[in-house]
C-alpha cells in the first residue's frame, strides 16, 4: 500500500510539473494581425484616430494624425513589418508630412490651438537606404481584437 501511494504521488507530481511547463503561449499570428488597429479606443467617431493598417503582403501604414488638423507635420509612416512570436519589427520606407503655413485653429474644425492653412501641401518622402529598426515593438495579446504594442493599447476595428 505504501508503494502504491508513493507511485501515485510521483505520477501526480510529474503530471502537475508537465502541465505547468506546457502552458499555451499566446502570440498573435500574421493572419490575426492583418487589418486596422486603432490606438486607445475601439470607437470610431467622426474619423479614425492614430492607427496601424497591416496588410497580407507584409506592409503597414501608421496614420499618426489627421492632415492639417493641428501643427504636427508628420502624419503617416509607410513600411514593411515582420512578426516573430511577440516581436514586431518595422522598416520605414517613406514618411508623409504636411508643409505649409500655420494659422490659429478654428474651434469648429479642430480642438488644437494651431493648424495648417488651406495652402498646405502633403508630401511623401522615401527613406534612402531603409533599414529595419533594431528594437522591436512587443505585442501582448489581450483578446482577439485587443493588443498592446509595447505599452500602447490598440483595438482591431476592421
Amino acid at each position: 500500500m505504501k508503494n502504491i501511494l508513493m507511485v501515485i504521488l510521483l505520477i501526480t507530481t510529474y503530471c502537475s510539473t508537465r502541465a505547468q511547463e506546457k502552458k499555451p503561449v499566446s502570440y498573435i499570428t500574421n493572419n490575426a494581425l492583418i487589418g486596422v488597429w486603432q490606438k486607445g479606443s475601439k470607437i470610431v467617431g467622426s474619423g479614425i484616430d492614430q492607427h496601424f493598417v497591416f496588410s497580407k503582403d507584409g506592409r503597414f501604414i501608421l496614420n499618426l494624425y489627421s492632415e492639417g488638423d493641428d501643427a504636427r507635420s508628420l502624419i503617416r509612416l509607410k513600411g514593411k513589418y515582420r512578426l516573430v512570436k511577440d516581436e514586431l519589427y518595422l522598416t520605414i520606407l517613406s514618411k508623409v508630412f504636411v508643409e505649409g503655413e500655420l494659422e490659429i485653429g478654428s474651434e469648429a474644425i479642430t480642438s488644437s490651438l494651431l493648424q495648417f492653412g488651406t495652402n498646405s501641401k502633403i508630401r511623401e518622402v522615401k527613406v534612402p537606404n531603409p533599414k529595419e529598426i533594431s528594437d522591436p515593438c512587443y505585442i501582448t495579446v489581450i483578446s482577439r481584437t485587443n493588443i498592446k504594442l509595447n505599452n500602447q493599447v490598440y483595438y482591431k476595428i476592421k
